[in-house]
């Protein structure tokens, strides 16, 4: 996330990233770089402008200005705070979002997520730690380069946030790279090697996480540190 970065140090990178709606901006020339293989936290107040540009970096949303170097978008996968999930059965969800997977290979990821007796359960009828974790196994299936997580454990109890965390520890030692937001500082703590800080749509400081939580450099930094 630094200017001598080479280019295959990074999976993705973001320049003069601008986004307005209805005359009012949102992100405001925005430039990040993401490290291939890293585990990247996304932080900022409500309406910082995280979830706009997650979107924008998976290509969700099309920015006015500025441009994206990044993996396909069939290799490239993201989890919502509140999980889209489909009109169908737990098991028909997972063939739907990631078609091919062997049975066995399916069963397996629902055992692992503690829902396996549910497989046949209309996944709109699971719990809400229930649906968020189909929708990262559905994710993690897939094998993606690169993982946008908004949110992953917000409203969660703990043995269902504990479980997101393994899988996104699992994921992070395969090699997938994880871009995420929290507002839990011991969450990010714990899962960030990157930070990235958001404040009304300006990227405000980015860095390794370690010298960010101990020693940020930008005074909204700070203060967002002592409110976090």
């Amino acid at each position: 996330m630094t200017s001598e970065r080479t280019r295959t140090d990074l999976i993705l990178s973001a320049r003069g990233l601008n986004l307005s709606r209805d005359g009012v901006a949102l992100l405001k020339s925005v430039s990040v770089d993401i490290r291939r293989g890293s585990v990247t936290l996304l932080l900022g107040y409500n309406g910082a402008g995280k979830t706009l540009l997650l979107s924008c970096l998976h290509g969700l949303i099309e920015q006015d200005s500025g441009q994206i170097s990044a993996p396909p978008r069939d290799r490239q996968k993201m989890v919502f705070q509140k999980p889209i999930i489909m009109r169908r059965t737990a098991r028909r969800h997972l063939q739907f979002v990631c078609p091919g997977l062997p049975d066995d290979q399916l069963a397996d990821w629902m055992k692992r997520a503690g829902i396996d007796d549910r497989i046949d359960a209309p996944a709109r009828a699971l719990s809400g730690g229930e649906q968020q974790k189909l929708a990262l196994v559905g994710a993690l299936a897939a094998r993606p380069d690169i993982l946008f997580l908004d949110e992953p454990t917000a409203h969660l109890d703990f043995a269902a946030t504990k479980f997101i965390e393994e899988m996104i520890h699992e994921a992070h030692d395969q090699g997938t790279t994880i871009v995420m937001t929290s507002h839990n500082r011991a969450q990010a703590e714990r899962l960030g090697q990157d930070v990235l800080l958001l404040d009304a749509g300006t990227l405000v400081e980015s860095g390794p996480a370690n010298r960010f939580f101990s020693a940020p450099r930008h005074p909204l930094s700070k203060q967002y540190l002592e409110h976090l």
